[in-house]
């Protein structure tokens, strides 16, 4: 138990590293992408946070397998480097333990890695677009951007805005037009801002400016001066956009039952076993002399985690094409890494080594 333990903190702290450092490389690109989409007014900046925390969840499913995989051949790497494994053989301590101790924590986190993959993100990603549909439905002064139209209201004002506070709550140099009970109207303003009443209601106020009524030319056309004038801000109906598979209920893709759905569907079903198999896969692939570079083994990892990634990619496609029965769908690709696997681990077992653990 002592020595189960040892492996497991040596996996588990290198694990927590890798997949903070990973995080971090993934997560900042994801976070610049929507931040840029806000500045340019696709959705307000008040959503970006939200939606920065709900796409991350899908990323940690690709994350999460890599680290751990990455961690078991950077952990037991340094082990073989130091000459801790050559100790650990000499005890009695076989492959059969290593193996042992590190099924029992593949178990552990493809379990977790399976409740993400088939439930947590896709009610994230479900939840990313409710929340996309929500902020292009309503016209707060968050959703205006500096420098183009912007519309606003179910009535389909069109506002301009030439500057834009920090906090957004305060605007420079605007202009507005629109059909005000079937009349034509055009204002221009000094600034405007957003104001709520007590009851809800909320109002584009404008400060400084003028109001063009009608048509230029007709009889009724009126120019007014005003010091503050207000357009009530009605928000337009939610629309729902059409969501990709990867934003549907797993169960739902079962009933489903068509080629794409099921391609989805075992593709998240791929996540835990790919964390399983990858995790053994590592035991064997970390094993080196310590003359062997630091990061050699570690390559022929990142090698094999590319194929394998690949080899699911083109299987699901084909399954949602149709090429191949659902039978076939991407468990071909698991099967050749447990030939694979088997194969690396009768070969080192033809080595000179320990073959059997203590009793």
């Amino acid at each position: 138990m002592i020595i189960q333990r040892y492996l497991l903190r040596e996996i588990v702290a290198t694990f927590a590293g890798v997949a903070l450092l990973l995080s971090l490389i993934f997560l900042s690109g994801t976070f610049v992408r929507i931040l840029s989409e806000a500045v340019a007014g696709t959705y307000p900046a008040t959503v970006v946070l939200k939606l920065f925390a709900l796409k991350g969840v899908g990323n940690l499913v690709f994350i999460l397998p890599l680290a751990f995989f990455l961690s078991i051949l950077l952990a037991l790497g340094r082990l073989y480097r130091d000459s801790e494994m050559t100790v650990l053989y000499a005890c009695g301590i076989g492959p059969e333990r290593i193996y042992r101790s590190v099924g029992t924590l593949a178990l552990a986190v493809a379990a977790l890695l399976a409740f993400l993959a088939l439930y947590f993100a896709p009610w994230a990603e479900e939840r990313s677009y409710r929340l996309l549909d929500e902020a292009g439905a309503r016209s707060e002064i968050e959703g205006l951007a500096a420098g183009r139209f912007n519309q606003t209201g179910a009535d389909g004002v069109q506002v301009y805005v030439e500057s834009m506070s920090a906090d957004r709550s305060e605007l420079g140099k605007v202009f507005a037009q629109g059909l005000v009970e079937g009349r034509q109207q055009l204002l221009t303003a000094a600034r405007a801002r957003q104001q709520t009443e007590p009851d809800g209601e909320r109002f584009l106020v404008f400060l400084d400016g003028y109001r063009y009524e009608g048509l230029p030319g007709a009889p009724d056309f009126r120019i007014i001066e005003f010091r503050e004038h207000g357009i009530r801000l009605v928000d337009r109906e939610v629309v729902a956009r059409e969501r990709p598979r990867h934003a549907v209920p797993s169960l739902d893709l079962w009933r489903g039952g068509s080629p794409g759905e099921l391609s989805e569907l075992q593709w998240r079903i791929a996540v835990p076993i790919t964390t399983i198999l990858l995790g053994l896969l590592a035991v064997p692939l970390s094993r080196s002399s310590p003359r062997e570079g630091r990061y050699g083994r570690l390559f022929v990892g990142i090698l094999v985690y590319i194929v394998y990634n690949n080899l699911l990619t083109v299987a699901k496609s084909s399954l949602a094409k149709g090429e191949v029965s659902p039978l076939l769908g991407l468990w071909w690709v698991h099967a050749i890494i447990i030939a694979l696997l088997a194969f690396i681990v009768w070969r080192q077992q033809r080595l000179p080594g320990p073959r059997r653990s203590a009793a």
